[in-house]
């Protein structure tokens, strides 16, 4: 009888302990990613949204830090196109300093009478991200238990890090390039515009001076003889007319 009892109470022990346990995986201090239109095809170029959840299993936090790795050659994450969720007042999205692979999405409340909880998953923030290349690629938490340099949810009344590591990653289909609409092409000329040619003129040839005679090429009026006898004829014509004037 006695070890029927001991063997009830051991069992009785054990389904409590397996029973808290459950409870503590199910309600645990989480961060997760989720693509906001599950059904929605991913293709190179696209842009797609990303919802960051949170959920502090109903304690009560004052901030939390989601640091996310991926890999950029598949995917480009933009700080403008992260926006806030609303758990905590305060926000800040950017990549991580000296990092090409990681980005700190980070918020927060002022003062513990501000503290937040919740035990549903909670929208924490959005990530609009644009996909690059085809092929698979996975989003992830960098997580490690007892880290304070990487995600955490600090409870409010001490800060501790209250987050369960690790964390779930996503993983996400790109497809090929969508295919590009063919840009409408006009018609050609059925033929090339001819030329019409040029007209071309007949040069006209420019009048050509004679040569000029030289002296010695000139010819004479008349010869001495002939000088000779008009003198002659002059001279008796005078004569006669003196004569006939006596």
């Amino acid at each position: 009888m006695k070890r029927k009892l001991i063997f009830t109470f051991s069992l009785v022990a054990f389904l409590f302990c397996i029973k808290g346990v459950k409870a503590e995986e199910v309600h645990a201090q989480v961060f997760k990613m989720q693509l906001a239109n599950p059904s929605q095809t991913i293709n190179v170029g696209d842009n797609f949204d990303i919802q960051i959840m949170i959920n502090t299993a109903g304690q009560s936090t004052i901030n939390g830090d989601a640091l996310i790795t991926y890999d950029p050659n598949a995917i480009t994450i933009d700080s403008s196109n992260v926006k806030t969720g609303n758990f905590y007042t305060y926000f800040s999205a950017n990549p991580l300093g000296g990092y090409n692979n990681k980005f700190l999405i980070s918020s927060w409340e002022e003062s513990v009478a501000h503290a937040k909880s919740t035990s549903t998953d909670a929208l924490f923030a959005t990530m609009t991200v644009a996909a690059k290349n085809p092929g698979t690629t996975t989003l992830s938490f960098d997580c490690t238990t007892g880290n304070e340099a990487d995600s955490n949810i600090n409870l409010a009344s001490d800060s501790s890090d209250i987050i369960k590591c690790p964390l779930q990653p996503l993983t996400i289909n790109i497809g090929g390039a969508a295919q590009p609409t063919a840009a409408p092409t006009s018609a050609a000329p059925t033929s090339a515009p001819t030329t019409a040619p040029a007209a071309t003129s007949t040069p006209i040839p420019l009048p050509t001076k004679a040569p000029r005679p030289t002296v010695a090429e000139l010819k004479r009026a008349g010869g001495a003889e002939m000088t000779i006898l008009g003198l002659g004829v002059g001279f008796i014509l005078t004569v006669v007319g003196v004569v006939f004037a006596l």
